[in-house]
């Protein structure tokens, strides 16, 4: 690690111990499906990669995202993905997804 990281790695670490978020969390859950790839969208920037792929949930048209940007689907493949539920206190409720396979 270099030097100069670890000044702002100390700091990242020491407000994020003041933030609790385990406690704002009322609940959670995921569930895996799979579906066939409609579109994919992909970017890179200095080495940096972003994919994410385009699936139809319930007639809804998703993007699923890949957070190593290691993937390499063509439209048509049939990829595996995370449905995550979320419950925050005070009410608010997220839905997320993310590439497994």
């Amino acid at each position: 690690m270099r030097r100069s990281t670890l000044p702002l790695i100390i700091a990242l670490a020491v407000s994020l111990a003041g933030c609790d978020l385990a406690k704002t969390i009322s609940s959670s859950s995921y569930t895996r499906a799979k579906a066939p790839v409609l579109k994919v969208y992909s970017a890179s920037d200095g080495g940096h990669k972003y994919v994410a792929y385009v699936v139809d949930i319930s007639g809804n048209e998703v993007v699923i995202s890949d957070p190593l940007g290691k993937s390499s689907h063509k439209v048509g493949d049939t990829i595996e993905y995370m449905a995550q539920k979320i419950e925050v206190t005070g009410g608010t409720k997220i839905l997320s997804y993310t590439l497994l396979k």
